[in-house]
């Protein structure tokens, strides 16, 4: 028995799930075949799904950060959040596209909580424009008449042009897309005219509204587009399919089912972008409680404010819209002065790791990837950190605390003090431990990065990039010069004089990188030990007061410090 149970609740094997798929493919078609109402009304669907994933690329390829950097500007205060949320919606008609931006921010630490939950409120309020222009364009003019020319323009200039124009030709795809799936989606409730009515779920009993709100929620799931649940309501709703009630109950499932996307786009993420999508889908399910609770007060309320606008009393859709607004400006002003105490409680439930482990990035979320903005600061960030452990780990390897280093110029007392090389953890050892790993993950984020950038952002992602791995060129130059200052490190060796020159004089150039990590000179201290100690060799070794040998090493010595010093010229260093 345990193994039948056993059998039973293991998962399908990719086989079994292939033939699976494989027949829920053949009975769709049979179905679509056997009913081309129903095929309409899907192709219809799919083109306009396919027609908001062309239009969202086209406008992250033609701002070119712009968006991003609008949207981080808007942060600062709640107020201006909310409308730069609202308004970057309504012209991208995609929430799910600023949700993910605004999580994006959170996760790269560009900016607060409280500013991007501001951000994504705005953004609920943006997504009601889409059901403004359905009901008020799409369910009244035949959109195939425009949407033919649209679609031949941008497929040639998807093919024929590049850069700003190929995007503004999948703009134009994309809309021609929309408008086309409109009007498919409306000839297919055409001919459902007389075949599916719903007038008998029309509200007459509690367990009516639930059921229509989870129709919603189940819709918008499944095709990740309230809009696209949104256009089924609405032509459904103008075609008499759908009474006007259940209309407005499935928009508030609509709503519920957006936090979705953000939720799937968390999981990956770090503990701020996990925050942002449980404040999302706290917002909209109070939201939807309180538009559930007063949906007849509600639609009491549009219907004055339809008379006192002039709109038809038979208007059902435009009414639609002006509910999915209403409520969600309801929802913004219930929850806005909240959103403190949402942060705080978000913030404990999920906290940040009590210590990462040494070679983890902390900025490099794949969520930070989805936007060009965030995929840069998320690689600023990154490279910031390894760049400050290279900096220690220098400090090591010319045998200096870096506390003796950074933040004040080293002095020569300290570099005359006694070494005790077992004090001394290896650099090799700690570049291993905490910065090759690191290394290899920014490479890794590096090279996922393919979300459009401008030339600027493009030449400053490969600086980063080249200046880090100089910065490990550094370490590694360091590494082989520590193993001979440790070799040398008694106070009655040849070398340890010169030695302690070159130690101070990195420490020196360290010092002044910290201060000022543009600054060109901060070889001089090392060419000038160099330049003094070749000659002083030359000397000696005429004299014969020092071995050929130990002069063999002290010249690999200047040598490897000189490039070492090269390679951090090379390499601006964060504080």
């Amino acid at each position: 028995m345990p193994a039948k149970e056993a059998a039973l609740n293991a998962p399908l094997s990719r086989p079994m799930r292939r033939r699976l798929e494989l027949l829920g493919l053949f009975a769709a078609t049979a179905l679509l075949l056997a009913r081309p109402d129903l095929a309409t009304l899907a192709a219809g669907l799919g083109l306009f799904l396919w027609g908001m994933s062309h239009l969202e690329e086209g406008v992250k390829r033609l701002s070119g950060g712009t968006l991003d950097r609008w949207l981080h500007n808007a942060t600062r205060s709640p107020a201006r959040a909310i409308g730069v949320g609202a308004l970057a919606t309504a012209l991208v008609q995609s929430s799910s596209l600023i949700t993910l931006l605004a999580m994006s921010f959170v996760g790269a630490g560009l900016v607060s909580l409280a500013g991007a939950i501001a951000l994504l409120f705005g953004a609920n309020l943006g997504t009601t424009t889409g059901a403004w222009l359905i009901a008020s364009v799409g369910l009244r003019f035949d959109l195939a008449h425009y949407a033919m020319p649209l679609l031949a323009l941008g497929l040639l200039g998807n093919r024929l042009s590049s850069g700003a124009l190929a995007s503004i030709a999948g703009l134009v795809l994309g809309i021609g897309l929309l408008f086309l799936g409109i009007d498919f989606m409306k000839l297919g409730f055409e001919t459902w005219q007389d075949g599916l009515r719903l007038d008998d779920l029309g509200g007459n009993r509690l367990w009516h509204w639930p059921l229509f709100v989870l129709f919603g929620i189940i819709a918008t799931v499944v095709m990740q587009s309230s809009h696209a649940t949104l256009l089924l309501t609405l032509t459904a709703l103008a075609s008499g399919q759908l009474p006007y009630l259940p209309a407005l109950a499935i928009a508030i499932g609509a709503n519920v089912g957006t936090t979705v996307t953000a939720v799937l786009g968390a999981l990956a993420a770090g503990a701020a972008a996990r925050r942002l999508a449980g404040a999302h889908v706290v917002f909209n399910l109070v939201t939807a409680a309180i538009a559930l609770v007063l949906l007849m007060p509600l639609a009491w309320l549009v219907d004055v404010i339809a008379a006192i606008s002039g709109m038809a009393a038979t208007a059902w859709p435009l009414k639609l819209a002006l509910f999915h607004t209403l409520f969600n400006l309801l929802g913004i002003v219930v929850m806005l002065p909240l959103i403190p105490r949402l942060a705080n409680a978000l913030e404990r439930r999920f906290p940040e790791p009590a210590r990462l482990p040494p070679a983890q990035a902390r900025y490099l979320d794949k969520a930070a990837l989805e936007h060009a903005d965030t995929a840069v600061a998320a690689m600023e960030q990154e490279c910031q950190r390894l760049n400050r452990r290279a900096y220690h780990l220098l400090c090591t390897a010319i045998l200096l605390p870096s506390a003796d280093v950074i933040g004040h110029p080293p002095q020569r007392e300290t570099v005359d003090t006694s070494i005790d090389p077992t004090a001394w953890p290896a650099v090799n050892v700690r570049y291993h431990e905490r910065i090759k790993p690191l290394l290899a993950e920014i490479l890794a984020f590096h090279s996922l990065i393919d979300t459009p950038l401008t030339d600027e952002q493009r030449t400053h992602l490969d600086n980063l990039r080249d200046q880090t791995l100089r910065m490990v060129e550094a370490v590694r130059f360091g590494e082989v010069l520590q193993r001979s200052l440790l070799r040398h490190s008694a106070r009655t060796s040849p070398l340890r004089d010169a030695h302690d020159d070159l130690r101070l004089a990195l420490a020196l150039g360290l010092n002044r990188l910290a201060e000022e990590p543009e600054a060109s000179d901060i070889g001089n201290p090392v060419q000038t030990v160099r330049y003094r100690w070749q000659r002083e060799l030359a000397e000696r070794l005429r004299q014969q007061r020092l071995d050929p040998w130990l002069a063999s090493t002290l010249m690999n010595d200047l040598h490897q410090v000189s490039r070492l010093i090269a390679a951090l010229a090379a390499s601006p260093q964060a504080q």
